[in-house]
């Protein structure tokens, strides 16, 4: 059953920022949608459904897509023929409009809609209905992030996250979290719960480097979880014990001497 416009209105009111004249955006999670997942379209349409049926019962989402199946046409180009950064960067980020469009069409969703500004994603949100950031327009405008292979779409969906003032990240893709040593065969060796700076120092694991660093330096904490086990989501957002890796941060109102003590512990 979908959220009644009442109801929406009200989390507003609850989520009202503390600075007079600056209107939230009232996302309550920013969810990474890998591109992974399009490689199995059922699965992804299974995923997509289940992010609908969380907005209709009150969780208001921004998805952030991956580059998904454009992005892999970008890196094969390149590993023979080398791009320029900017080229990358600039075509890497218009993967991810393509991803976003994909993923709102009615072939794969009923309720999602894709947006251009942080302003259509909240109108959207009030609606009812689940926006898909399109990255491209904020980041060609802004211009965040190095134009480095390094960064991806993980730090791009961190930086919105910290942007908007969201309390939550999930990283969906196609493993079940973060892996010591990469062995993702080995259920053993799954992560469950790590800091985000002790995170960054692994390096690019299921969630890019960049990605751990921003989450470690902005308070952010996440998930890392297998979107083709669709209701995982569900449970870490109603605080139930699952599968996947959680990512853990100092809170940045902490002060620097709090940091290196609890650094130290």
């Amino acid at each position: 059953m979908q959220a009644p416009l009442e109801l929406l209105f009200d989390e507003d009111r609850n989520m009202q920022s503390a600075i007079r004249g600056f209107t939230p955006y009232g996302i309550s999670v920013v969810v990474k949608f890998g591109g992974s997942l399009m490689r199995n379209l059922e699965a992804c349409r299974a995923a997509l459904a289940e992010l609908e049926e969380l907005g209709r019962s009150g969780h208001r989402i921004l998805i952030v897509p991956g580059g998904g199946i454009p992005d892999k046409a970008i890196e094969a180009v390149d590993a023979t023929h080398p791009l320029a950064p900017f080229t990358a960067h600039h075509a890497c980020a218009l993967a991810q409009d393509q991803t976003a469009y994909m993923l709102s069409d009615p072939a794969l969703s009923s309720n999602l809609v894709a947006c251009s500004t942080l302003g259509e994603c909240r109108l959207r949100l009030r609606e009812g209905k689940l926006p898909v950031l399109l990255p491209s327009k904020i980041l060609f405008a802004l211009d965040p992030v190095e134009w480095s292979w390094d960064i991806t779409s993980d730090a791009i969906a961190a930086w919105i996250a910290w942007l908007t003032d969201t309390p939550k990240l999930a990283i969906l893709t196609d493993v079940d979290g973060v892996y010591r040593n990469a062995a993702t065969d080995d259920p053993t060796a799954l992560i469950t719960e790590i800091r985000s700076d002790e995170l960054a120092r692994l390096g690019h694991t299921s969630i890019d480097a960049c990605a751990a660093h921003f989450m470690s330096q902005r308070g952010i904490s996440g998930v890392v979880l297998n979107g083709t086990h669709p209701y995982r989501l569900r449970d870490w957002l109603e605080e139930r014990r699952v599968t996947g890796t959680r990512i853990t941060s100092i809170p940045h109102t902490i002060s620097p001497l709090q940091q290196i003590a609890l650094g130290a512990a």
